[in-house]
């Protein structure tokens, strides 16, 4: 069975996680009020591919048990994707985020209301909201463009914080993640962080101008009905009033779909050198890397969580865990049968 180069070097651009024997579908991008006057941006796009049906979703309704914790949980779960691996992944991810930060209030609930109980006040409950917004199911502009909203907002009895959460996907035969650069090109940012600004300065009375600082390398965004929308967190560059400020900008093209220009030139650039990486051959006679090598020569931040027994590996707006005795893929090398799998470091 002979497997070329490219083989690995593709392994290699979706770095750490597909190291670890998790497929780069399972990668989202990544974070409510104001609108803005739409902008003109221009976008790279190409002929769509063979069209899909519309996305849908079903709820996964979350509840618990706790007396000092109110909730109202709806998790979103895609169905009527074409690449239903890829589904399946994606939405293991969301149901896993809302799964832990229900667990993380209903701790934080608990010693709230042991410590007013022991100081003899009166305790409120807590309360957990999450709930979701399907911006586009596959069938508007751009074409065969998933964008789907998350929102958890935790409450201690007074001013919350929302997180937002988006998921940008291509609805194809081998789903891929939508991207800022893969939307805009990949000197974006310049452009892009100029008319928000443009934006901000022309109601500086709603804004902390003096707060933004442009986007982020894992900017929160979605797409609907031809925008681009650009989301803040609450707080981070207006005041509370305004909610999660948000930034519409009208796609050029509206009839295409939107690609990955960059994904090219990732695959070519990004190379895993087998013979600089630490290894060893298991009882089963299979190489294993170590992953902190891989890693390092991907650019990767490897992070060991001691409490988890886990590494944490980010790049970017890519990001994956795995504990010990889990994550395993095979690599090939040139043109050679040999292969091998990741291994976490001992500590």
């Amino acid at each position: 069975m002979k497997k070329k180069t490219v083989n690995l070097i593709k392994m290699s651009a979706v770095g750490c996680a597909a190291m670890m024997g998790v497929s780069a579908a399972s990668l989202p991008v990544n974070a409510m009020a104001s609108i803005q006057a739409p902008a003109v941006v221009a976008a790279s796009v190409q002929a769509s591919a063979p069209t899909a049906a519309a996305v849908k979703v079903i709820e996964k309704v979350l509840t618990t048990t706790s007396t000092n914790l109110i909730t109202h949980i709806q998790v979103p779960q895609l169905t009527g994707m074409m690449d239903t691996h890829y589904q399946a992944e994606l939405n293991d991810i969301i149901l896993s985020h809302a799964e832990k930060d229900l667990a993380a209030w209903e701790k934080e609930a608990g010693e709230a209301a042991l410590k007013a109980k022991a100081e003899h006040l009166e305790f409120h409950p807590y309360d957990l909201y999450i709930t979701y917004n399907l911006k586009s199911d596959g069938t508007g502009n751009p074409a065969g463009v998933v964008s789907l909203e998350v929102i958890t907002e935790g409450s201690r009895g007074g001013t919350s914080m929302p997180r937002i959460d988006t998921y940008n996907v291509e609805n194809k035969v081998t789903a891929e993640r939508v991207t800022l650069s893969g939307i805009l090109g990949e000197n974006y940012k310049e452009k892009l962080d100029a008319d928000i600004l443009a934006q901000i300065k022309k109601d500086p009375d709603k804004y902390f101008i003096e707060d933004y600082k442009g986007t982020s390398v894992e900017q929160t965004f979605y797409l609907e009905k031809g925008e681009l929308i650009i989301v803040f967190p609450k707080y981070s560059i207006a005041p509370g009033y305004v909610g999660s400020p948000e930034f519409h900008f009208g796609l050029k093209d509206h009839s295409t779909a939107v690609t990955r220009p960059a994904e090219t030139k990732l695959e070519a650039a990004v190379k895993l050198d087998l013979k600089k990486v630490a290894n060893y051959k298991n009882k089963h006679g299979v190489t294993m890397v170590s992953l902190r090598d891989v890693a390092h020569q991907l650019g990767y931040e490897l992070k060991w969580n001691p409490n988890a027994k886990s590494a944490e590996v980010k790049k970017e707006a890519q990001w994956t865990s795995v504990s010990i005795g889990e994550g395993f893929v095979f690599l090939y090398e040139n043109d050679s049968e040999s292969f091998g799998g990741c291994t976490i470091p001992s500590r």
